[in-house]
């Protein structure tokens, strides 16, 4: 699977959507996953996936696939979320120096630091039960499941952004402090919960 291939274009009708699902279902039976794919030079997040679904593989030139052992990978990127998590105490904090000092622009800096850090994590949680096939409904992260947990996540992510592309200094540093900075814990009790499903699917203990 790994490697690069010409495009050509298969059949009328096939999509970069066919295209990029043949390429996972292939990975799958070698038991393997695809973690990335890059068009042209362009590596694809899964919002440009998205958006060039529709087009024909045959009006591009090169594509390079990257494959790896799913619970290596995902038990890899846990380890990374975990350090990143530690990190993000940090991020917090600065942003409630940043208002308690007066340094407004500097609060809306460190709040822009502060949303990246938790969409980045967001997103290689959903990347990681997307590759070891987790049913977030189903698992338990401290007593909520897993899919609560983004869903009360991405709630407040929405109103977050909407704070900083108003330059709302003051709920920026009240959304910080009274509600991302509290589910740091909550967060460590998923990244935990998915290592423990993926070491299961990997038949680990």
């Amino acid at each position: 699977m790994d490697g690069r291939t010409g495009m050509m274009a298969p059949d009328d009708g096939t999509t970069l959507r066919d295209l990029f699902e043949t390429l996972r279902q292939g990975a799958v039976s070698r038991r393997r996953a695809v973690v990335a794919l890059t068009l042209d030079g362009e590596l694809l997040t899964p919002e440009r996936q998205d958006i060039l679904a529709g087009r024909k593989p045959g009006e591009f030139d090169l594509l390079e696939v990257r494959t790896a052992d799913p619970v290596q990978f995902s038990l890899a990127t846990i380890d990374g979320l975990q350090a990143h998590l530690q990190n993000m105490v940090k991020t917090h904090q600065d942003v409630t120096a940043a208002v308690t000092a007066g340094e407004y622009g500097k609060t809306l800096d460190k709040g822009d630091a502060c949303f990246q850090g938790w969409d980045i994590l967001l997103r290689a949680v959903r990347d990681v039960g997307f590759i070891c096939g987790a049913d977030f409904k189903k698992i338990d992260a401290g007593g909520r499941t897993m899919d609560l947990r983004i869903r009360q996540l991405q709630d407040v992510l929405l109103r977050f952004s909407s704070c900083l592309e108003f330059k709302d200094v003051a709920r920026v540093a009240e959304i910080v402090d009274h509600e991302l900075r509290l589910r740091l814990e909550d967060w460590k009790a998923v990244t935990d919960a998915l290592r423990l499903h993926v070491n299961r699917q990997g038949g680990r203990s």
